[in-house]
């Protein structure tokens, strides 16, 4: 997420200031419808946008925000908005640990499940939520007019100002790679599913309280307020505006307030308009409007900075010995790996060599948790890894690397950078040589070189024997899931076996 340059502070800035000098009532009253659909969206943001999941529950529970709002507020005041924000923020904690765990589509299809459940209580809880009538006379509870504006705005500046920082460093990196990447951030020890649950939530509380703000601007809360129309509201608004640009939900809360007052007059037309809209910043702007005002703006598009190898790499703690016992990995009838054993010390390059399909690049997946065994064990020192999960296994003190570098205009040597910055004990190496040039290749060597003085356990898998020979103290072959082969890298090269499954070359050839 870029910073927020002078431009876009002034464009955010602007809305209140000139409510509150120059805009009549009606003028205010829009401003703070805005801020409070901005401030859903920014809630929204988190979870669509920096994660990449679809939620459909966010309008729900901007309607259970509402709907506390008004139920508490004649008792306690002003205070019934953090307890709006609470109400929101429960029940999205309660169900995203089962919530959480589905995957893509499964996870839409949930949370508008849970929008649905929210809606028929809203419509058939009559003793409580007033049923189709909804609840009234509760306003002169909650601040209003331009006590009201200030408020929203004031939540919605410092939400804006707060995520544009936050998404800037580290944090923004590890979203980015647990949208585009998530099995790299699990080797990288990101948990993707407590990641998820606190932007589901943050993103929940901040729906809650924007609710509480819209009962508090309308004086009116009814099941309209759960309805799905806000759900579609909230997720064009952020597309529309730019689901990853701080000021996205700002833009496009804009967008969808003043576009139906601006074409009142031609009635149900505003629908129209918006669905064209819609369709055009998706297929001309996919970054959102905020994002095309950059670009005409002349700005560069915010890229993510690629990881560096440290001109020193200092020795390295933590576990001394990784330990393969008999390790099987079956897909379906298929033995990938039929009892796969050796170990591996601290400050040893271990080279996996082996035709295509011999189990190499499983058996990197099964040690880092990516692909779980079907038997055996694996222990870094005594702590069993068959079990664990990536990210945990990653804290460990074992990375990785992949053949492809996964999040995009990424390279081989930035994917390797990224995985030693974990400072991790021991690290797999899925082919880092493959499509090097020679003078890449020397590089590489070099590398693996000094990780190895910097006491690492490396073991690398490539089709560069050469280069393997050269840097390794061991070479290990497979052939149909079994070490066929193991030893000094001339012994292994010279093995018959080797020479025939691997090499290609006729067993008592010289």
């Amino acid at each position: 997420m870029r910073p927020l340059d002078l431009f876009w502070l002034v464009v955010l800035l602007l809305p209140p200031v000139l409510a509150l000098t120059v805009l009549p009532p009606f003028g205010q009253r829009m401003v703070t419808l805005v801020g409070v659909y901005a401030l859903m969206g920014l809630g929204y943001q988190f979870v669509f946008g920096q994660l990449g999941a679809l939620n459909l529950a966010q309008g729900a529970l901007f309607g259970v925000g509402a709907y506390v709002a008004a139920l508490t507020s004649p008792v306690l005041g002003f205070l019934a908005l953090p307890a709006a924000v609470l109400a929101a923020a429960v029940p999205a904690a309660m169900v995203a640990g089962p919530v959480l765990r589905l995957q893509s589509h499964y996870f839409a299809l949930a949370t508008l499940a849970l929008a649905s459940l929210v809606n028929l209580v809203a419509v058939n809880a009559e003793s409580l939520t007033g049923g189709a009538n909804g609840i009234s006379g509760f306003a002169s509870s909650l601040p209003r007019g331009t006590t009201l504006l200030m408020m929203v705005w004031a939540c919605l500046i410092a939400g804006v100002l707060l995520a544009a920082h936050l998404f800037r460093g580290s944090l923004g990196e590890g979203a980015r790679l647990l949208r585009e990447a998530p099995l790299v951030a699990a080797t990288l020890g990101l948990d993707g599913g407590r990641w998820r649950l606190v932007a589901f939530v943050a993103g929940g509380a901040m729906a809650g309280l924007a609710g509480a703000f819209s009962a508090a601007v309308s004086g009116v809360v009814s099941p309209d307020v759960t309805g799905f129309s806000i759900m579609v509201l909230c997720l064009t608004s952020v597309v529309i505006g730019g689901a990853r640009h701080p000021m996205g939900a700002v833009v496009g809360a804009m967008l969808a307030v003043c576009l139906p007052e601006m074409l009142r007059d031609f009635q149900g037309a505003w629908l129209l308009a918006y669905a064209a809209a819609t369709l055009a910043v998706v297929l001309w702007a996919p970054a959102g409007l905020a994002g095309a005002i950059d670009r005409l703006r002349r700005l560069p598009a915010p890229a993510a900075r690629p990881a560096e190898m440290p001109a020193r790499l200092p020795a390295v703690g933590g576990p001394r010995r990784l330990v393969l016992d008999r390790v099987v990995k079956r897909f379906g009838g298929v033995d990938a790996l039929a009892g796969v054993s050796f170990a591996l010390e601290r400050g040893e390059i271990v080279g996996l060599i082996g035709p295509n399909g011999s189990g190499k690049t499983t058996l990197l997946n099964v040690v880092a948790g990516l692909d779980r065994a079907d038997g055996g064990t694996i222990a870094l020192d005594s702590v069993n890894l068959e079990r664990l999960p990536p990210h945990l296994i990653a804290r460990q003190g074992l990375g990785r690397t992949f053949q492809t570098p996964m999040p995009e205009g990424e390279s081989r040597a930035s994917d390797l950078a990224r995985a030693v910055s974990t400072d991790a004990a021991f690290l797999l190496l899925d082919e880092p040589a493959a499509g090097a040039t020679d003078r890449e290749r020397e590089q590489l060597a070099m590398t693996l070189r000094r990780l190895r003085d910097a006491g690492r356990g490396i073991v690398i898998v490539d089709h560069d024997i050469d280069l393997l020979t050269r840097v390794c103290d061991r070479l290990i072959c497979l052939d149909g899931g079994r070490v066929i082969a193991s030893g000094r890298p001339a012994e292994v090269r010279a093995d018959p076996a080797v020479r025939t499954s691997f090499l290609g070359l006729p067993a008592a050839a010289a």
